[in-house]
């Protein structure tokens, strides 16, 4: 059965909500603190679940505990679910996980030649230690922002741009792009190495005792610092006929973010992000159809 445009989003809510009850339970059994970063948070506040719209579930965990979680899931879900990291699949070029549910396929929208196809999934974003200093956190991020860029362009020569870029600045990087990419396989440097790299720079302040933490796989990781207080004690919410975890001072950590949050944006600033294609494994299609 092929579904549409409007169906796809509630078959996907449904399966990430399957996927995250199991990977709730995990994290219970084994005392592993997460919380909801994002739509995800934004959903769970101002909606008691998904924002209508939204189509993923963002998690979050301090470095220690998404290492932690990322072990179990595949010691002891793994006959229902697998971890795609860049670490275990190839072609996978992202610095976060998705705990991905087996039998399902879904390949992501983005206009480039990296949209990778995973089972359907749910995100895991680590929290790495980074500094007070401005000027010390600024280079952390500057590092881990090139190693991220340059492990993409290590498989791929037409990465996704930003969509405000157009023109001849367009054109411009896309060129830059193809050149990095063959000198890079010219040099054999591969995405490995440059994740190594990156890991060495996000873990560059792991065992300072400032308590300051980012996620550096977000595109701008300044409006996502937090404190430990800013995180613990963890708050558990409603999420649709579940619960979830938020940040103690989720408010501030999303006013960073998005301003206003609280505030339903005009309609045609809701935005539905439709796969290209989706698998449910149950004998359900969607694939993507171009409007007009």
């Amino acid at each position: 059965m092929t579904i549409s445009n409007e169906d796809v989003t509630k078959k996907l809510q449904e399966t990430e909500k399957e996927i995250y009850k199991d990977f709730q339970a995990l994290c219970k059994k084994h005392n592993i603190p997460f919380f909801a970063s994002g739509g995800t948070a934004i959903g769970a506040i101002r909606h008691q679940g998904f924002i209508p719209w939204d189509d993923d579930i963002d998690i979050c965990l301090l470095r220690e505990d998404y290492n932690k979680v990322i072990y179990y899931i595949r010691k002891e879900l793994s006959d229902k679910y697998e971890v795609y990291d860049c670490k275990s699949k190839d072609g996978y070029v992202l610095v976060f996980s998705k705990i991905c549910k087996k039998g399902t396929k879904i390949q992501e929208d983005t206009y480039a030649d990296t949209n990778y196809t995973t089972g359907v999934f749910v995100d895991l974003f680590a929290y790495d230690r980074t500094s007070r200093n401005p000027k010390l956190r600024r280079k952390q991020i500057r590092d881990t922002w090139l190693w991220a860029r340059l492990m993409v362009l290590s498989v791929y020569k037409h990465p996704r741009f930003p969509d405000n870029l157009n023109g001849i600045k367009l054109k411009a990087a896309k060129g830059i792009c193809i050149l990095v990419h063959y000198g890079l396989k010219i040099l054999h440097l591969n995405k490995n190495f440059f994740y190594k790299k990156y890991l060495k720079a996000a873990l560059r302040y792991k065992d300072s005792k400032e308590e300051l933490y980012t996620d550096f796989s977000y595109i701008a990781p300044e409006k996502l610092l937090c404190t430990h207080k800013m995180i613990f004690p963890l708050k558990e919410v409603k999420f649709e006929d579940c619960t979830i975890s938020i940040l103690n001072n989720a408010d501030k950590y999303l006013k960073s973010q998005f301003g206003d949050y609280l505030t339903l944006p005009p309609i045609n600033q809701r935005k539905t992000h439709n796969p290209k294609y989706v698998d449910f494994g149950d004998g359900t299609i969607y694939v993507k159809r171009k409007r007009g």
